[in-house]
């Protein structure tokens, strides 16, 4: 190509470089409320059972299940066998420690465990 036929798409690669500079500084990007939210949980060290949930991808009744197993299986045999989910009760209310919930969830992917409703 000669130097004749290369003005024209370097004249239209630099008006679009140009108008999307222009498009992006003057419309800031919008922080959503679901995006607040979800960063509040990512920097908050204890989470509640809702937060909690969606962290790990359980529902709120399959952690309650969990909690339900483990301690019938506590009163049981008298011990546990593994790590038990990790969690704080105040008032009734569970709350979990991030990193604390991400072992948990290491360690129990790792030996496969599972847990049945009523056992």
């Amino acid at each position: 190509m000669n130097q004749k036929s290369l003005w024209l798409p370097s004249l239209i690669i630099s008006l679009g470089i140009i108008i999307g500079s222009f498009v992006i500084a003057s419309n800031p990007l919008s922080v959503s409320t679901a995006t607040k939210s979800k960063n509040t949980v990512q920097s908050s060290v204890m989470l509640n059972l809702n937060e909690a949930s969606k962290f790990i991808g359980l529902t709120t009744e399959e952690i309650k299940m969990i909690i339900s197993t483990e301690k019938r299986s506590l009163e049981t045999s008298g011990f546990y066998e593994g790590t038990q989910l990790p969690y704080i009760s105040v008032n009734e209310n569970l709350y979990f420690e991030k990193t604390k919930l991400i072992v948990w969830a290491q360690e129990n992917a790792a030996v496969h465990k599972e847990y049945k409703k009523g056992f």
